[in-house]
């Protein structure tokens, strides 16, 4: 059965954790460290003076807006492609059998929900997924998420839990995570800063970094709309040093929104919310059908 408690230590002082009640308690200490179990089920992990990462975490409306484009599937092959991969590159001997995962900025919820299920799904081993985000307001609705699909306990994390797949939601930096060292197979970064350091010394030996990224023609219809002159440079990621590229490979195809709702709500989570000028604005909310391309390249990092 997975564990959260075999990954997790204190981001305090570094101590294990155990369930005590509604909170989460560390006594390895000369002091008891205590983090309450929030009543949706995540917890507050972030480490003292750390407690924003390099990119602040998504507001109540970004999360409404994330969860409700994303229902639509739109993006499903983005994480089925994710699941596929740690399939083929987990170092599964390396973890006891178990597929253990590191979802290092985990949003909302709805992608790691979705590759967990997969996985979970070939009968192949137990899942153990320990997800973080800034954001409050994204923990606390994937970790709702989570309960509701059956994977996670629904009396909040670190509660016996009988399933065969594991998600466990806390907020979190993810540079200093409350993870052991050499604890989990994979690190998945969809969309995310990636820590190259900090993945490095958390994954076990042949551990990987699964790297979602935005190809150069992502949304770029949007784009074209919204920004008079649209620069076209695709994203390359950087695992860092200690890993070497294993695997690349591009999604690469068309959507039709098909109502101004899923167009705004697309909108409302993408980094172009924040620096559109009102005008665009103005035309995105005349706009009932968009064709879009979703441009994304899927990178595997294993560790040396």
């Amino acid at each position: 059965m997975p564990d959260i408690f075999e990954l997790l230590k204190c981001p305090t002082c570094g101590g294990p954790l155990e369930r005590d009640g509604g909170s989460l308690i560390c006594r390895g200490g000369a002091k008891t460290h205590t983090f309450d179990i929030a009543r949706q089920g995540y917890v507050n992990m972030l480490p003292p003076g750390r407690g924003r990462n390099a990119k602040s975490g998504d507001d109540a409306e970004m999360v409404r807006s994330r969860s409700a484009f994303l229902s639509l599937g739109y993006y499903d092959r983005i994480s089925d492609t994710v699941a596929d991969l740690i399939l083929e590159y987990h170092p599964t001997e390396e973890t006891g059998g178990i597929i253990k995962i590191a979802d290092s900025g985990c949003g909302e919820g709805y992608h790691t929900c979705r590759f967990v299920k997969r996985i979970s799904e070939t009968g192949m081993t137990p899942v153990c997924c320990a997800a973080f985000d800034a954001s409050k307001n994204a923990a606390a609705h994937a970790a709702k998420s989570a309960a509701e699909q059956a994977l996670a306990p629904k009396n909040g994390i670190g509660a016996p839990f009988e399933g065969s797949s594991l998600i466990s939601f806390m907020t979190g930096n993810i540079f200093y995570l409350p993870l052991k060292d050499k604890s989990v197979g994979a690190v998945v970064s969809m969309f995310a800063p990636i820590a190259g350091d900090e993945n490095f010394r958390i994954l076990t030996h042949g551990g990987i970094t699964v790297v979602a990224a935005s190809g150069e023609d992502h949304l770029i219809e949007m784009r074209e709309m919204i920004y008079p002159n649209v620069i076209k440079k695709p994203s390359v990621p950087k695992a860092g040093d200690g890993f070497y590229q294993a695997d690349c490979k591009k999604l690469k195809y068309k959507i039709k929104l098909e109502s101004n709702s899923s167009i705004m709500n697309l909108f409302g989570m993408t980094p172009f919310y924040y620096k559109t000028p009102p005008n665009a604005v103005k035309i995105l909310e005349k706009t009932d059908l968009l064709e879009l391309t979703v441009d994304t390249d899927l990178y595997v990092f294993i560790k040396k």
